[in-house]
């Protein structure tokens, strides 16, 4: 990229963050963006759209939307909670410094947050994860 010209500037993008109650009605079912969408900053938007697409493959094989609907629902709550932590954290600056001084006073808590952020990670570790976050927080 060393002699390549400038295509373009660089742009922001708006952050949005939506969930829908149904991403199903009849025959006509929602997938990606279009069906909800979590922060851009959590880096999950394709890999959720691949995901619920295959889900709801396999539903329209069975002919069977409802359990697409469910899914759908339970596939969407990590990311959904790791962005909105996300954009609480970008709107509130002491919130930040102190969140990132306990990760970095410890930072096996950080990698246990990127472990839960990517789906690698369990209920116990998840609230343990938690417990010594607030800990560290409070310290802070």
């Amino acid at each position: 990229l060393e002699k390549a010209e400038l295509s373009s500037r660089e742009r922001r993008a708006i952050t949005s963050m939506h969930t829908l109650e149904n991403v199903y009605r009849g025959n006509v079912a929602l997938v990606g963006d279009a069906s909800g969408s979590v922060d851009a900053i959590t880096g999950e938007g394709l890999r959720l759209a691949f995901s619920q697409a295959l889900e709801l493959a396999a539903g329209m094989r069975r002919g069977e939307l409802r359990e697409y609907q469910s899914f759908h629902r339970q596939l969407a709550k990590r990311p959904t909670w790791m962005g909105r932590l996300l954009v609480m954290l970008g709107r509130h600056a002491a919130m930040r410094r102190r969140a990132i001084k306990s990760l970095a006073a410890n930072p096996g808590i950080f990698e246990e947050f990127l472990a839960i952020h990517g789906g690698h990670s369990t209920a116990p570790k998840i609230l343990a994860a938690g417990a010594r976050m607030g800990w560290e927080f409070l310290a802070a």
